[in-house]
């Protein structure tokens, strides 16, 4: 029997491995329509990885299970040096764990608890069937039970109650289930849209596997034939994930399947035929990093949740390739750098991200907690900015991937706040207006991005706002969770910052998935074109428009301008073709009626609050909405274009609010800024006269709103399109910075010259003739 083994390896060696873009159709050593005998899987071994693989293979021509237990304790030895962390000192670590994080044992038992009591072990893979409750499995549920997420937590149960061998039985038979349905062909697969060996899903349970395994391996019930069939199952996952996974596609599921493939071919190299698994994974996974990560450095699907995931798999690549030897394409680092500096763009002063699409981490909160991916920054690049962000001690997410020299530098990072003041990721469409990094300052974000491919994750946001200031949500935005009810309602515009147009939501046309769990896309998305955008250490400004309402003949604008020290002016211009229709402009959060349809006020728990006024054309009614405990305001203007001149006022206390009256003698002071109100035929002040309906001062000049005309000295300008602009004072170089949506020209008259025409362009400052 020995001397078929032989022929049988030396045949599988000398025709070579498959290359990693190869053919469709399988060499032959991969076996995807079956797992493996136990015959088959010793002859797998490889020589060159595994020296003791002919004593084994001889071995087992004379007694089969003396080889196999034999190969299980190589394998085991192997595990302990090439895994995350060593097995053997579990126990150490694990105590370590329980005394960093002791809330954790609450939610591991929970978790451990829902799943052992939905699910027996002998659990069944393909639907219909009824739960241990007797209630219909959802395709939601069976996507999470293939994943094996919560197997992990009871491993975790299984160390705090030192080791209870019902674990380690409840997991191996939930193995042997899912072996038992593959060969049966009682298991979902792909085309039904809930496939258990899909490869996110198959990828997941990979990943959540190994853990269960390298915390099982020093209990008495977990029997060598139980760690052997672990072995076979990976390499059949293995060999269904390389099949799958030949050419790139877009998404985060075939990077979690080239993760999952990538890491079995690092700790099981002893087969023959990993390495091209490896290759192969690293392939695609170099394909994803170069095609999915936008030139700005964030991920193309626009959700900080997806963002952080794949920064994720990569690094569970990156650090197991580091221990054990394995080669990493040069330019990870770099890409991988790069996504780290795209989160520090979008980040806030309280070191947290905004919600902005997809993110699912705890349904309806209204901010990203990144300290313990940003550790993951400091555990690859130490750099003092990106570890600014990262936790002060090593985040429970993360602990069980380091190895245990590397939580002693974490502890003496040296840290440094970042001075990056308003930005942009302007490929992937996110503007960034920030005040600065101490507490309390004022931060938004634009949302003007379309996924050019996949944009399923994407909401119906287009140019929507999400706001932080005073350490509050003045301005929030939600994550979701797919199997809700509601998940449709939380991805479109009712709880969004946006303007509307008849009441039509910007995403339409709701496609679910195919599987039916929950998740859906919009058929229908607006296309955005950014306009203008100009940051300045006074004062930022963002204009943009879409195409969301061109059906019904209305063009739709927005600019948004940062008088730093003040609050936001919002413009919102929808211009019709078609007659009249209904503008709404929401905003999110509980507010109160101050006064009539113009102005209204939240106010949050210490005192501070979002004063909300409307300085232009008055609305025609106001109305506020609740979903799930949030709120929204509403106002609306049914005429036949619409226009909304809308100020933002956070203040950090009840001092710092709006003065009642607001205006006195069409004057409002704040701070450094002065507001003017035109009540009769113009504006006038010390340096100009204007038709314009708002004028905002400072010292370095002044925003005329809605201006038709200004005059300056002897000198009349007009301009061919009423809108707003920017007005230098001569101390400050005399420019005028054109605020509109278009090219427009300036004309200038006076007594004592000739006519001039001067081309202004959006967010651009001209010099005004002399």
């Amino acid at each position: 029997m020995r001397s078929l083994f032989m022929l049988f390896l030396a045949g599988l060696l000398c025709s070579g491995p498959p290359s990693a873009q190869g053919s469709d159709v399988p060499p032959e050593w991969v076996t995807t329509d079956r797992l493996l005998s136990d015959t088959e899987l010793v002859a797998m071994l490889d020589p060159q990885s595994f020296p003791e693989a002919a004593a084994i293979q001889a071995l087992y021509d004379e007694d089969p299970d003396a080889a196999l237990q034999h190969l299980a304790a190589r394998l085991r030895d192997a595990f302990a040096e090439r895994y995350y962390f060593d097995w053997r000192r579990v126990e150490g670590r694990f105590d370590d764990y329980r005394k960093r994080f002791p809330s954790r044992e609450a939610q591991h038992r929970s978790l451990a608890k829902i799943h052992a009591g939905l699910y027996p072990a002998a659990a069944r893979w393909k639907l219909p069937y009824r739960n241990l409750k007797g209630n219909e499995v959802t395709a939601y549920e069976l996507r999470h039970l293939a994943r094996q997420h919560k197997m992990l937590d009871m491993a975790f149960v299984h160390l705090y109650d030192k080791r209870d061998p019902v674990h380690v039985d409840y997991f191996t038979g939930q193995m042997r289930s899912l072996n038992r349905a593959f060969m049966a062909g009682e298991f979902e697969d792909d085309e039904g849209g809930n496939g258990v060996y899909e490869s996110f899903r198959a990828g997941y349970r990979v990943l959540n596997w190994l853990q269960v395994h390298a915390f099982f391996l020093a209990s008495d019930a977990y029997r060598w034939q139980d760690q052997v069939e672990l072995v076979r199952t990976l390499l059949h996952t293995g060999a269904i994930l390389h099949q799958k996974n030949q050419k790139f596609r877009y998404g985060n599921h075939q990077t979690r399947g080239a993760v999952a493939l990538a890491l079995i071919a690092i700790l099981f190299r002893d087969f023959a035929g990993t390495e091209a698994w490896y290759e192969n994974a690293m392939a695609i996974l170099d394909e994803h990093l170069e095609r999915e990560v936008n030139a700005d450095g964030f991920q193309f699907e626009r959700s900080v949740h997806y963002h952080t995931g794949d920064v994720l798999n990569y690094f569970r690549v990156m650090q197991l390739a580091r221990i054990n030897g394995f080669d990493v394409p040069t330019q990870w680092e770099r890409r991988l750098k790069k996504m780290f500096e795209a989160a520090v763009v979008l980040a806030r002063p309280d070191r947290r991200l905004p919600v902005l699409q997809d993110d699912t981490d705890q349904p309806w909160a209204e901010f990203n907690e990144v300290d313990a991916f940003m550790m993951l920054g400091a555990v690859l690049f130490d750099d003092p900015q990106i570890n600014y962000f990262a936790a002060r001690s090593v985040a429970s997410d993360i602990y069980w991937l380091l190895r245990g020299e590397q939580f002693g530098r974490l502890e003496d990072l040296q840290r440094r706040r970042p001075q990056l003041a308003s930005s942009a990721l302007p490929q992937t469409g996110y503007y960034v207006m920030r005040e600065g990094w101490s507490d309390g300052d004022h931060h938004l974000v634009i949302s003007a991005g379309l996924s050019e491919r996949k944009p399923d994750h994407q909401h119906g946001d287009m140019l929507g706002l999400v706001a932080h200031a005073n350490g509050q949500e003045i301005l929030p935005n939600y994550q979701v969770r797919y199997s809700l009810d509601d998940y449709i309602d939380f991805k479109n515009s009712r709880v969004k910052n946006v303007t509307l147009v008849d009441g039509l939501l910007h995403g339409r046309d709701w496609r679910g998935n195919k599987g039916g769990s929950g998740f859906g896309k919009w058929g229908f998305l607006p296309n955005p074109t950014v306009i203008a955008w100009r940051p300045g250490p006074d004062w930022d400004f963002f204009a943009g428009s879409h195409d969301g309402y061109e059906a019904l003949g209305v063009t739709t604008f927005r600019s948004v301008l940062f008088l730093k020290g003040l609050g936001w002016i919002v413009r919102d211009r929808l211009e019709s073709s078609t007659g009249p229709h209904e503008y709404q402009q929401v905003w999110q959060g509980h507010y109160s009626q101050e006064q009539g349809n113009v102005h209204h006020r939240a106010t949050f728990a210490d005192g501070s609050g979002l004063e909300i006024v409307q300085l232009g054309a008055t609305p025609d009614s106001w109305a506020r909405e609740l979903r799930r405990g949030k709120g929204n305001l509403v106002y609306t203007q049914s005429r036949e274009h619409g226009d909304f001149l809308t100020l933002l006022y956070p203040y950090a206390g009840f001092s710092g609010r709006l003065p009642y009256p607001m205006f006195v003698n069409g004057v409002l002071e704040s701070g450094r800024w002065t507001i003017r109100i035109r009540e009769g035929e113009a504006l006038q002040s010390a340096e100009f006269r204007s038709d314009a309906s708002v004028a905002i001062e400072s010292a370095e000049g002044v925003f005329l709103m809605g201006a038709n005309w200004f005059e300056k000295g002897d000198a009349r300008f007009s301009l061919d399109d009423r809108s707003d602009l920017f007005l230098a004072k001569a101390s400050a170089g005399g420019k005028v910075t054109w605020l509109g949506y278009r090219v427009s020209k300036l004309t200038v008259e006076g007594p004592t010259r000739e006519a001039d025409r001067l081309e202004l362009r959006p967010g651009e400052a001209s010099q005004l003739p002399r």
